[in-house]
Formats: C-alpha cells, structure tokens, sequence
C-alpha cells in the first residue's frame, strides 16, 4: 500500500491501549484531542464508537472514518485543541459549511468525496493544567495563587531561598531556572507568570522566567518602577526589545482594585483575556479590551555589564552582612536609607557600600566614581 503523502508522520489507524495512552500524555503534559464517533447514517466506514487521538503536530491515531472523514476531523480537532473547548462535528454531503472557529461548540462541515453517509464526531481537548507561577511573598501573591487554585490552575508558589524554610511547599527562587527547564514543551508552552515581589526579587525573578519559558512574565508594578525594572535587566542582562517586550506592567485589568483579592481578581481576568486572544488570533479586539504595550526604555549605555559585576549584582545572598544592630546606610545612588544588614551590597576600594535594590547596585558598579563624588 503505497503511503499518504499527505498524513502526518507517525499516523495510525488503530490504539493499542486507550487508556494507557491517555495515562501517558497525561504524565508528558501532552496536548490531545479525544475523537469519537456518535452517530452514523450508512454507507459510512466508522462505526459509532470508534475513537481517534489527534496530537497537536496534527499526528492521529486510530479511526473516525475514510480518506476525506479523516482530514475534517483532524482540522476540526486543532481548531478545537486551539480553542480548548469540546465541539459536535457534523460531516454532511452537499451541505452548506459552517465558519470555522476556534471556539465554535457545534460545527457542520460538507463531504465533498462520493460518499452519500453521514457522520457525527465528538471532539473532547483534554489539556495539561495551566501552570501559574506566582513570585513573592506578598498579601497579593498570597491572594492570586489561592484564586488560582480555585480556577484549577497548577500553582507554583516562588520565594527567596532565605523564606522557603517558612513555606515548604513553595520554590526557591535559586531553583525557578532549572525548574522550568525540565518541564517538557507542551507545559512550558502553557505557563503563566506573575511577579509580586513588590520589589525585593523583582529582577532576579523576571530574568530567570524570561530565560526559561516563552510566554509574557506579568509585573506588579507601578509604570515607573516597571521601567526601572526593564533598564537594569537590559544594564544587567542584555536583553533585547523582544524579551524585555515580554514583561507586561502594570500586570492586571484596570477594576479599579484596591485590595489583595481584588487584585488578585484583576490580574487572574487579564490571564484569562490574553488566553482567549491568543486562540483565536482572528477575533478583532475591541479597542477597549486592548492593553497597550508597556514602553521598553533604552538604556543610556547599553554596553553589557561585565559577567562578574553581574553575578554580584543578581546574587540574592547577603554579602559581607553585619550584625543584626548594625544600624542603616545610605544608598549612594538615590539617597534612600538602607537597613542592615543590607540584601544588596557592593565593595569598592575596600569600603562596602549598600543598595536599596538591584537597579542601584547595577548603576553603582558601572560608574563608582559617578556616585562618589561629592555634589
């Protein structure tokens, strides 16, 4: 038999174990589509009952019908795995075609071949659990991941690896990188993240999600302080526009929030949004749903920080920490007064200097002299 050149590599027309194969996609987080015939009027080869799996290559396994049965369910299966949302497929002869949509529930499709049958195929997307990654220790935080959960999302809740002994079940921050990492594709194609750290690992948190998954990283932040937060990742990090594109700030739907839950609320609606968008990229976007794109600030020197000045400035450890009585500092960058021991320090020609956060380290140790000559 000579093969189709036209089906995927890796087609089949049978399953060997249904729910083992299931069992394993799961286990993969694997995107599939479960097809299954409902009802027939003859001539037609499938037999009610009959099932079919329908990867996200656009790969099958098992049997919904002939040559021209197939190919309808396979694209109606993508729309519906685009769309995450089941669909009753119709394939009638001579009949007038529905508008295809990816979240279409009821969709009749003609049969253009000479057969005279009809046929009805259930297509049910069975999904791997959104992964929420949540960073901070904040009421916020706090409130988006338990609403999260309520959703069904999977959460991760991230910390620094100083607060983790507090919350066992959370993840260092130290650990995000090589978390992500080892998920396989399909899970990390679906991961969400928001940073609330409302400052105190802010950066370090939004490097490590950039480098390691695809999607937009969410930012509580103030539109201010989010631009900050772009200039010192491309001062430290040398991130381009695209990625530092990525970071969506101020994170949430403007509600007019103003406690935990309801912020929580705003920025759990926005995922949803950007989620409903990004399956059907055909839908136009009322202007007032469309979020404007956060402006990306060219650095005032954008020569990349050298990797050991980067190190010290991304590091989370305390350097040189002084005892608990030490008293406070200034930050010789912004003036702002710094309580020891500090999280953020430098030493320069033998003195250590403390910092409010990473931004006034990382311009600290690009030009000392800048900040330590008086006036």
């Amino acid at each position: 038999m000579t093969p189709d050149p036209q089906r995927p590599t890796g087609d089949t027309e049978f399953i060997p174990d249904l729910p083992e194969r299931l069992a394993g996609l799961a286990r993969e987080g694997a995107a599939v589509v479960v097809a299954t015939v409902v009802s027939r009027r003859a001539p037609v080869s499938a037999q009610v009952g009959d099932k079919a799996l329908i990867h996200a290559d656009g790969r099958m396994e098992g049997f919904v019908g002939g040559a021209c049965s197939r190919e309808i369910v396979r694209r109606q299966a993508l729309l519906a795995l685009q769309g995450g949302q089941a669909r009753l497929v119709r394939i009638v002869p001579g009949a007038a075609p529905d508008a295809e949509h990816a979240f279409a529930e009821r969709v009749t499709v003609p049969m253009n071949c000479a057969s005279e049958g009809e046929s009805e195929v259930f297509l049910e997307p069975l999904l791997p659990p959104r992964l929420l990654v949540v960073v901070g220790r904040t009421p916020v935080a706090r409130a988006i991941a338990a609403h999260a959960a309520l959703m069904g999302d999977r959460v991760w809740r991230v910390l620094d690896d100083d607060e983790v002994p507090g919350e066992p079940d959370a993840v260092p921050l130290g650990a995000l990188t090589a978390r992500l990492s080892a998920l396989p594709a399909a899970q990390r194609a679906r991961v969400r993240s928001v940073v609330a750290s409302q400052g105190h690992y802010d950066e370090t948190a939004i490097e490590a999600l950039l480098r390691a998954q695809p999607n937009p990283v969410g930012l509580l932040a103030s539109p201010k302080r989010a631009a900050n937060v772009r200039e010192t990742l491309a001062m430290l990090s040398g991130f381009g526009e695209a990625d530092l594109g990525r970071v969506r700030a101020p994170v949430g739907l403007n509600v007019g929030a103003r406690t935990p839950h309801e912020v929580a609320l705003s920025v759990l609606a926005e995922l949803v949004q950007l989620d409903r968008q990004e399956a059907s990229p055909t839908r136009p976007v009322p202007a007032a749903e469309q979020a404007p794109a956060a402006p990306v600030p060219t650095p005032a020197d954008p020569s990349p920080m050298p990797s050991a000045l980067l190190a010290q400035v991304m590091d989370l450890t305390v350097l040189n920490a002084e005892p608990a009585d030490a008293g406070s500092a200034v930050d010789p960058v912004c003036g702002m007064t710094v309580t020891l021991p500090a999280r953020h320090t430098a030493d320069h020609a033998g003195v250590t200097y403390a910092f409010c956060c990473p931004h006034c380290k990382a311009r600290f140790l690009k030009d000392p002299a800048r900040y330590l000559t008086p006036g």
